[in-house]
């Protein structure tokens, strides 16, 4: 039986006539017809368009599904079609199967508002000794169900996310009665799958050689593309829109991969809950008679080998974000839900916050060289600054001139040399001194450590870390994520729980929800981000608006925030001490509304933003959410997002290209008055980029916020309600 709109019945399987009705809700029959006609279209059986318009015709969709489905069997490889919707129906996923004994592997396609977006992906998992479990495989059983939860969210774009989906689980045997589960579950924003491997009676681990998990867009959208220069990378390229068709061949593809078509549709391919397993890009095969489609590629070892895991054993989430409009793919917290619940039992030590970072403005405290960064005289006037302004977290990470590390490391640079030790402070960093002054003031300080710094030693540095007092620190320079790097940095973030400290993860691939299972991992980087200004103008306003609905649809973005130096374009220059920043001073801190970055950088130094405009709301703007909405987006040009805390609400919005008038209804606001602070581009932002003006005014759910963004500019807004 096809299963009405709003059914939360189990998926089904087509079967013969006598078990197909038509389901009264003409959209949802009309989107049953379409997927039929585009799997039997290859076998010459394909459906008169004026079947699927006409209402007449679909009394008739009985028999037309078992005439089709019975002709389908000559079809090379075809098999049982099963359906699984969303819980709001507007996703459907249809899944076939191979025929007995075909050669063929699983396929499926997904339907979005009864328009075909995926069409013919592929399944595929190979092993070392029992070949691709897919190829031939026949189904089991087949079990369904329906969840409709609440999930808490510690530090996140929403106090609590939804984690509703119909899932269908099918446990396969191959040709060679090897078996597997395939796991598909249909969010109201995602789809997403992963393959279960279980015991085996004669084999207690699997090497698995590939991964051809596949994704065929239908129609022609534009893709959102990071292209890799290859598997050893930093996740850090600029992203190039191009149509789906003119993907390059033969090159890897980072994700998210987001995807918008010309009717509002966008999609984002991306994965989740990766662990213990090799991460994985995407690539358009080469050759011209490549099928068009993009196919996983998991990162090799150094030695070539790709995954190998002790039985049983799961896969990372395969996930297709889906959405009519951008914001929905940022709202979503699907990519959250994947995930493991926390492994931390507490949690109360865990204190996201502000943070500074003098690495960034070139280690200086008023912008010109003077103290030594480490000394703990300009420890101290930065431990003040926080003091005064309420920052919570000081960062101390190397020296300024040679770049070496805070800890004992006789090589320059920052590469591990055969003497590094992260355990000890350097001979010429006083940081008992400097965490006593630092406690007195009630502030915590963080650190930096290159990731080859800790291999072999985790949990003997992690407990040196905890007892020197550092409250957290970015772990930098992974630049590869297979199986090896992926389990080294959850080893990490357990042993940094144990000591109670917080992590960022640099030079590193995108996030994949890990924070709801480790709460204590703050941020990931893997983006071209505004460090990179100290050495180029690649970080452009439109960049940051692209990053906005690609990388970010991941997880949380390290991004250097905080820049108060702004330039016009035609007066930038690159430069690694106090470097200015391409977008206006309202842009800048738009970003920490937009951003999902629970602790994020003040990265500027100390006397750039004391007695500056703007430098009052970036004391005041919270850094986690109790509820986020998208208001407006537009990939590579707008984003205005509204978030909640408690009560008030603080609006961000930035924009690139041109500069604009916005209107923006506020009928997400509760009932009542609210307080409106407002900062916007002055009127000569366009020439000083770094000029706002603000305004208070009277407004409720029923009003219309008027705001100018300059060009490359933006704006911020704290709505609080009157009386509170």
């Amino acid at each position: 039986m096809v299963a009405p709109p709003n059914s939360t019945s189990n998926p089904t399987r087509l079967g013969p006539p006598s078990q197909l009705t038509v389901d009264e809700d003409y959209p949802v029959a009309k989107a049953h017809l379409i997927e039929l006609d585009r799997i039997l279209r290859p076998a010459g059986i394909g459906l008169m368009t004026h079947c699927i318009r006409q209402h007449a015709l679909l009394r008739h969709l009985p028999v037309l599904c078992g005439l089709l489905l019975a002709a389908s069997v000559g079809n090379a490889g075809a098999g049982d079609i099963h359906l699984l919707n969303s819980p709001d129906g507007r996703i459907r996923v249809s899944i076939q199967m191979p025929a007995p004994g075909s050669v063929e592997r699983p396929r499926w396609s997904a339907t979005f508002h009864a328009k075909p977006i995926l069409t013919d992906c592929g399944l595929g998992l190979q092993t070392a000794d029992a070949g691709d479990l897919m190829i031939g495989a026949r189904v089991l059983h087949a079990r369904s169900r329906s969840v409709n939860e609440r999930v808490p969210v510690l530090f996140g774009k929403s106090d609590q996310a939804s984690d509703r989906f119909h899932e269908t689980r099918y446990t396969l045997e191959s040709a060679q009665h090897r078996r597997a589960d395939v796991v598909f579950r249909c969010y109201d924003d995602a789809i997403a799958l992963r393959y279960e491997l279980p015991t085996d009676d004669t084999a207690t681990s699997v090497t698995i050689t590939d991964e051809t998990t596949s994704f065929r867009l239908e129609g022609e959208p534009t893709a959102f593309v990071q292209y890799l220069e290859n598997f050893k990378t930093s996740h850090e390229p600029n992203v190039i829109a191009t149509r789906y068709r003119d993907i390059r061949r033969g090159t890897l593809l980072d994700m998210p991969l987001t995807f918008s078509w010309e009717d509002g549709t966008y999609a984002a391919l991306t994965e989740a809950a990766l662990r213990h397993y090799a991460g994985r890009s995407l690539l358009r095969p080469a050759g011209e008679e490549a099928r068009d489609e993009l196919v996983c590629q998991l990162t090799p070892r150094p030695d070539g080998t790709k995954v190998v895991r002790p039985l049983p054993m799961q896969t990372p989430w395969r996930v297709v974000l889906i959405g009519d409009r951008p914001g929905a793919l940022l709202e979503s917290e699907t990519i959250y839900c994947l995930n493991d619940p926390s492994v931390l039992q507490d949690v109360s030590w865990i204190k996201p916050g502000k943070i500074t970072f003098p690495w960034w403005n070139g280690d200086v405290y008023d912008g010109q060289p003077g103290q030594p960064i480490l000394s703990f005289a300009m420890a101290r006037k930065y431990i003040d600054f926080c003091a005064r302004n309420g920052i919570p977290t000081h960062s101390l990470t190397s020296t300024e001139t040679t770049i070496t590390p805070w800890y004992h490391q006789s090589k320059p640079g920052v590469e591990p040399g055969p003497d590094t030790d992260v355990t000890r402070p350097r001979a010429d960093f006083d940081l008992a001194a400097i965490r006593r002054y630092a406690d007195s003031k009630q502030v915590r300080l963080w650190t930096w450590v290159h990731q080859g710094a800790l291999r072999g030693r985790v949990e003997e540095a992690f407990a040196a870390f905890e007892k020197l007092g550092w409250s957290g620190m970015m772990v930098d320079f992974f630049d590869h994520d297979d199986q090896d790097a992926i389990e080294f940095a959850e080893s990490i973030l357990e042993a940094a729980a144990r000591h109670h400290l917080l992590i960022h993860f640099h030079g590193v691939w995108k996030p994949t929800g890990w924070e709801r299972t480790y709460p204590n991992l703050m941020n990931h980087e893997g983006a071209l981000n505004l460090e990179y200004l100290k050495w180029s103008d690649r970080c452009s306003p439109e960049h940051d608006l692209t990053m906005a609905f690609t990388r970010l649809l991941a997880g949380p973005m390290d991004y250097h925030l905080g820049g108060f130096r702004a330039v016009p374009r035609t007066q930038f220059k690159p430069r690694n001490l106090a470097p200015n920043v391409l977008g206006t001073r309202g842009h800048m801190l738009a970003l920490y509304v937009c951003f999902d970055n629970p602790n994020p950088m003040l990265a500027d130094y100390p006397t750039a933003y004391e007695g500056q405009p703007g430098f009052d709301f970036l004391k005041l703007v919270p850094t986690w959410w109790d509820e986020t909405k998208v208001l407006a987006g537009q990939v590579g040009e707008l984003l205005v997002t509204a978030r909640r805390k408690g009560t008030t609400w603080y609006l961000g919005g930035m924009s690139a290209k041109r500069p604009r008038e916005l209107a923006l209804s506020l009928s997400f606001l509760g009932k009542g008055r609210y307080i409106a602070r407002i900062w916007e581009d002055a009127s000569d932002a366009e020439s000083d980029p770094n000029h706002l003006t603000t305004q208070t005014l009277n407004l409720s759910s029923a009003d219309t916020l008027k705001v100018h963004l300059a060009l490359d500019g933006g704006f911020v807004a704290q709505l609080a309600l009157a009386g509170k």
